[in-house]
Parts: C-alpha cells; sequence; structure tokens
C-alpha cells in the first residue's frame, strides 16, 4: 500500500510571517514529528508553495486579499526553516488548489493531507483529489493543521468530514510556561509576572511588546517595528539603529524576570510564544474564561495603531454576543 503525505503551504509568511498566526506556530512540532513518524515508515512527502509574483495586489486575490504575502523568492514564500531539511519534492501554486496536485498523487492509495490553512488551500486540495479520485483513502490530521481562526478550522473540519474525507483527531499537547507572564489588553496594555506589574525601561520597549502580542505569535519584522514605533520618521539607518536598541532592551528586562524565552527571534522577525502568556485578548478570540477584566469595548488604549483590532473586537462582541 503506497502513501503520500502531501505538506500543504507551510510556509514563513503563513506561520511567523505577514499572515502568521499563533495557531499556525503552534502546529510546527506537530508536522514535525508527523514528517519524521511517515520517513521512518517509507512514505513519500511533498510540499506544495503558495506562490505569487510582485503583481499580486492586482490580482483578484489580492484585490479581497491585499495583504502580500508569499512572492516569490521573498523569504516569506520559503518554507519555515524547521521543514527545509526534508523538502525534496515541492510543487508551486499559484491559487488555493493546485491542478498539478492529482498527477503526483495518482499512484497512491493512501493519501494524508496536513498544513495551512484548514479553510482555505487545505480544504481546496484535499476536496480536488477527493473530486479526482473517489476511491482512494483520503485523510487529513487535525493536530498537524491550523484555520485562519480557530473557528473557520473546525467549520472547514466538519465540511471534509461531510465529503466523506477521513479526519484523524489527535490532542495536542500545550507546554506548560515556567512563569507566569500575564498580559492585559482590554483598557491600557499592561505586563505582570508572577502577578508583580512589570516596569519597562523605555516605553518604546513596552509598546513593542505591545505590538508583538497584537500580532498574536506572527512574525513581524524590523522594518514593521520601525513603522509602528516611528510612524514618521524614514526607514534610516538611525532608526534601524534604535529599533536595534529597543529590541536588546526589551529582551534584557524579560532577562531580568528569566522569561526571556516568551520572545522567538528569527533571521529579521521577533514574535511571542503565546503558549507561555496569559492574555485576555488571546483568551476572548478562543471564546475562553480568565480572571482578567472583559473585554468592553476598549483594547491597549495606550497606542493609536491598535484602533484596527479594537474595531475587530467590538464586531466579534456584537456578532458572537461575547
Amino acid at each position: 500500500m503506497r502513501k503520500i503525505l502531501l505538506v500543504i503551504d507551510m510556509q514563513v509568511d503563513f506561520v511567523t510571517g505577514s499572515l502568521g498566526t499563533k495557531e499556525a506556530v503552534q502546529i510546527v512540532p506537530n508536522v514535525c514529528d508527523k514528517i519524521e513518524r511517515e520517513l521512518q515508515q517509507g512514505t513519500e512527502i511533498i510540499f506544495t508553495r503558495d506562490t505569487h509574483e510582485e503583481n499580486y495586489l492586482e490580482t483578484q486575490e489580492g484585490r479581497k486579499l491585499p495583504v502580500k504575502h508569499c512572492i516569490r523568492g521573498t523569504e516569506g514564500w520559503n518554507l519555515i526553516p524547521e521543514l527545509v531539511p526534508y523538502a525534496e519534492n515541492i510543487i508551486d501554486k499559484p491559487t488555493f488548489g493546485s491542478v498539478e496536485l492529482p498527477e503526483y498523487v495518482k499512484e497512491a492509495d493512501t493519501i494524508e493531507v496536513i498544513g495551512l490553512c484548514t479553510d482555505i488551500c487545505v480544504i481546496s486540495n484535499v476536496l480536488l483529489l477527493k473530486a479526482h479520485f473517489p476511491e482512494k483513502v483520503i485523510q487529513v490530521d487535525s493536530s498537524c493543521c491550523a484555520g485562519v481562526t480557530v473557528e473557520s478550522h473546525r467549520n472547514a473540519l466538519e465540511a471534509m468530514r461531510v465529503c466523506q474525507i477521513d479526519i484523524i483527531e489527535e490532542t495536542i499537547t500545550e507546554p506548560k510556561a515556567e512563569h507566569r507572564v500575564r498580559v492585559q489588553t482590554f483598557g491600557n496594555f499592561q505586563v505582570y509576572i508572577d502577578r508583580e506589574p512589570v516596569q519597562f525601561s523605555r516605553s518604546k520597549s513596552k509598546e513593542l511588546f505591545a505590538f508583538l502580542i497584537d500580532r498574536r505569535g506572527g512574525g513581524v519584522t524590523n522594518a514593521e517595528i520601525a513603522a509602528i514605533l516611528f510612524e514618521d520618521k524614514e526607514y534610516n539607518r538611525s532608526v534601524k539603529n534604535q529599533v536595534q536598541t529597543i529590541i536588546s532592551q526589551l529582551m534584557e528586562g524579560l532577562r531580568k524576570f528569566g522569561v526571556e524565552d516568551i520572545i522567538v527571534r528569527q533571521w529579521n522577525s521577533l514574535s511571542v510564544d503565546t503558549h507561555k502568556i496569559e492574555c485576555d485578548y488571546f483568551d476572548f478570540l478562543e471564546g475562553k474564561k480568565n480572571g482578567m477584566l472583559p473585554f468592553a469595548g476598549e483594547y491597549m488604549v495606550n497606542y493609536s495603531w491598535a484602533e484596527y483590532t479594537n474595531g475587530y473586537l467590538i464586531q466579534m462582541k456584537e456578532k458572537y454576543n461575547l
């Protein structure tokens, strides 16, 4: 029985980049473990890459989702570093579903699909394959997929299940944080470690941390940080040096409490490890209860750039009566 594992769009922009989410970051260890196990069993691994050109914003997708991502040749287009050693077979696809995939998998008896995003490219390719091969076994491992939101991830899984796709349900074990880092975003932005309020050495360091929290595990570049912290200044050598200084001061401040590991640093990318942080904003979006103040229409009122997220939270509150 020949099996193929399809790894859909596990690219930098979808994990820590322009469209990254904490849910995407969370499944990376699961995906790596899955690939290792399948290779040991002789499974063939095929990766796909969402691939756009510089004119992306002029395309239909670009007009409906005006966030440049996975532009051919950019860092965000690449597979995440953890998966590069396994990536011998890669299919570049210009849209959600790859019309080339059926030819690559036609000899397989079982096709298992994992990756990003459950509600867009995963479901598109799964249903495309089901239409081509109605008698093949087609599976999706839910613990190795993530959607744009938790709700849309679940909805996509249920839609595939109804279409007779085998959904593998596995529990994701979240690592426990050694330190209690608590972040309050509703109202004024505040950070507590072991219930003690954190005093940042500079207001810009605190604002940087707030921006990283707002991105929920999505990576931000130094240029993006500069655009937030120094919105009226040109991104020149002086501003670049100031950004580096602010990052260093943030890390030094967290290091004093022994919690510097809540910041994830990669090449030209900074993010927070959401598993190690308790945050009212994160819990609100996941429908979880906590002991912090409920959302009352105010989010990070310290910062003007947070108004967009505040508007989104208000819409969520009204729509779902949260």
